[in-house]
């Protein structure tokens, strides 16, 4: 059998290191979705805030939202 046919394989040093490297990736991976987390809580808390100031909003001033969910049309003033 000749040298050519033969797979190389990574010597332990080579795969220790890429261990070490995917553990900081994981990490890194770990903190950029615990973010996520949060930014997708601050956005759900901004959304419920500004649509309680909307229907406040129509309910001063009279302007009656759609109950459908076609927003394509104007809304109607009571």
């Amino acid at each position: 059998m000749s040298k050519d046919n033969v797979i190389p394989f990574p010597t332990v040093r080579e795969g220790q290191k890429l261990r070490e490297e995917m553990g900081e990736l994981e990490e890194g991976i770990k903190d950029k979705l615990d973010m996520l987390q949060s930014i997708n809580e601050d956005i759900i808390g901004l959304t419920v805030a500004y649509e309680e100031m909307l229907y406040r909003l129509c309910e001063i001033t009279g302007v009656k939202l759609p109950n459908d969910l076609d927003w394509s049309g104007e809304p109607e003033e009571e």
